[in-house]
């Protein structure tokens, strides 16, 4: 019977000169009683399977490769090396030694890119083969699921992860410690070779960069003492040159800036300017921001988009501008590149200054936060700036304890649009989690996540739960799978309008996050009559009956915001209530503070 060497190529007319030379290697040691068998994805056209044709209509090219190396063994035998393996050492005692085996990798699971099955429809290709149709036809098509290290810990329930030595498990099956296949780490560098070794691994060959193999190639030739000197001389002749460099690094910065988008957005601050000819403020906002810019339309009638000033010459322009058409006081909501010189100029021409910010000192781990900061600080013990207002009520006491002019004020939420009424569905529990970055730690999506998957018991009579997620991600889109949730959303950020439509579809929405100031976000819900649980940092609900309600105290803790949602949902009727009253006073309240921040003409007569 004819026994194969199965590999798996991108392109069969195209395979790297490296990747043929470690396929060599394979070939010389196993021929003649192994022939090379090469299988791409177009092979699914032949195999005529029902699955195969499935997997070929899903255009997903990691599915695909997956399913054609469990079938290549499944109905073949044999053994299959994936691209880039070097063999350095016989293989064939292994061979007589099993009648299956894989090997552990560095990071102690079991690893498909050797694997050998001494005949055909084996114990092992068997139970994958049909696992993968099963998962498959369930509509698990993302590559998480089907992922053959994970389908192979759920198959071989006797391989202990723990133990990176040779295991030998039930159906003859053997998979080797990892010094035999994965004895070296991506750069070729050695880790535990031994004489057990077989194989040089050069997986991530493909993916080294053009400075990763000239490290590699120098330290081949030079040995490792050298090479650690050449590359602190490289490092050193780097930071001579980026010195050196550094201004014509700063104009091409520029030249990138200063791109259509930005030119027209400057164009457009400069005539906004002129319609508030004569007007005593204007508060600028930067649109690349959206909460901010929300929260500085809602509060200042004389808002103005403004983004980064990237040029003496747009700064003057816009410092011109201000003072040809009359206006007496600027205030900067936010601020950004270019806003601190802006402000200096118009100090020196009598213009009042005033900066509303909307950051926290948890959010100054973001330089860029901490840096626009340190600059109002310093503009306002220089004077430059004559008062400093926060939407976060913590930070009013901080600053006045440096001796600092400060203001609170209250975000507000007057929408300007139809939100169309929409009739909830009776079997349905609909939950909205938005405005979350999953990479955004601050934003604590999987805590929110988690609870959701408890609220079986919240149902009332309904048959599923569906959560609404935006922007969604693939990984908070597999947590909930994982976790048995459907889910529905988008996949990227979305107008105000059509975001707040989705709010006022939902049972409840979810902005638990660790750090907030004055989040728009549960006042924007609760304009549509939504509950909008919310985590223990802001003013909201301070000290009233709403906080029971809608405060999750424990923000990482899944049991508690679950408990927190039970409770709202449990009592939506007085929730909605409660916040009627606490809506009229939050909006009286934030009206007089912003009057009085403005210090309008009317107020300095009065």
């Amino acid at each position: 019977m004819t026994k194969y060497i199965h590999y798996f190529v991108e392109e069969e007319s195209n395979i790297p000169s490296f990747s043929n030379k470690c396929l060599d290697s394979w070939k010389n040691n196993l021929s003649p009683d192994f022939e090379l068998k090469i299988w791409s994805v177009n092979d699914l056209n032949s195999i005529d399977e029902e699955i195969a044709k499935k997997v070929q209509a899903t255009n997903i090219f990691g599915l695909q490769k997956v399913f054609i190396e469990i079938y290549a063994i499944y109905k073949y035998g044999g053994i299959y090396v994936d691209k880039n393996l070097e063999l350095i050492k016989d293989i064939k005692d292994l061979m007589e030694e099993s009648s299956s085996f894989l090997g552990i990798d560095e990071r102690h699971n079991i690893n498909p890119t050797i694997w050998y099955e001494e005949k055909e429809k084996s114990f092992l290709a068997t139970a994958l083969y049909k696992k993968f149709i099963k998962d498959f036809d369930k509509g698990k098509h993302n590559g998480f699921y089907l992922d053959l290290p994970i389908m192979l810990k759920e198959i071989l329930t006797d391989f202990n992860q723990q133990d990176t030595n040779t295991q030998h498990l039930q159906h003859d099956i053997t998979v080797y410690g990892k010094d035999y296949f994965f004895p070296y780490s991506y750069d070729g560098c050695t880790k535990s070779k031994t004489v057990n070794t077989r194989v040089k691994n050069y997986i991530h060959y493909d993916y080294i960069t053009p400075k990763g193999h000239l490290k590699n190639l120098t330290i081949t030739i030079f040995g490792k003492s050298i090479s650690k000197g050449l590359f602190k001389l490289f490092r050193l002749v780097k930071r001579i040159l980026i010195f050196l460099l550094t201004p014509l690094l700063k104009y091409k910065k520029f030249k990138k800036k200063n791109n259509q988008k930005h030119q027209n957005l400057v164009k457009s601050a400069l005539e906004d300017i002129a319609k508030n000819k004569g007007e005593y403020y204007v508060a600028f906002h930067n649109p690349e921001w959206t909460g901010v810019s929300n929260a500085t339309i809602e509060l200042f009638e004389n808002s103005i988009p403004c983004g980064e000033l990237i040029s003496q010459k747009e700064i003057n322009m816009v410092k011109d501008a201000i003072l040809e058409n009359g206006i007496k006081e600027i205030i900067f909501s936010g601020f950004c590149i270019g806003w601190k010189e802006l402000a200096i100029k118009l100090h020196k021409n009598g213009v009042i200054v005033k900066t509303y910010f909307h950051g926290s000192h948890s959010q100054y781990l973001d330089e860029y936060g901490w840096e626009m900061n340190n600059i109002i600080y310093n503009l306002e013990k220089k004077g430059i700036v004559s008062e400093m207002a926060f939407c976060k009520e913590s930070l009013i006491e901080f600053y006045k304890d440096k001796k600092c002019n400060t203001t609170f004020l209250r975000n507000l939420v007057n929408i300007d649009f139809d939100i169309k009424k929409t009739k909830k569905k009776q079997d349905e529990l609909r939950v909205g989690v938005y405005a979350v970055q999953t990479r955004n730690w601050r934003k604590n999506v999987f805590s929110s996540l988690g609870a959701i998957t408890l609220m079986n018991n919240s149902l009332k009579g309904k048959k599923k739960i569906i959560v609404d997620i935006v922007p969604k991600s693939e990984v908070a889109e597999d947590f909930m799978y994982i976790l048995g949730i459907e889910t529905d959303g988008v996949e990227k950020a979305i107008p105000r309008a059509e975001l707040i439509q989705r709010m006022s579809e939902c049972d409840i929405n979810l902005y638990v996050t660790y750090s907030e100031c004055a989040p728009m976000l549960p006042l924007e819900s609760f304009y549509v009559d939504v509950p909008c649980i919310t985590g223990n940092n802001h003013h909201y609900f301070k000290g009233t009956e709403l906080e029971k309600y809608l405060v999750v105290n424990n923000e990482n803790n899944p049991i508690d915001i679950k408990e927190t949602i039970d409770n709202c949902l449990k009592n939506t009727d007085k929730v909605l209530s409660l916040y009627e009253k606490f809506s009229e006073d939050n909006l009286k309240e934030g009206q007089r503070l912003v009057k009085k921040f403005i210090n309008s003409e009317d107020d300095r007569n009065e």
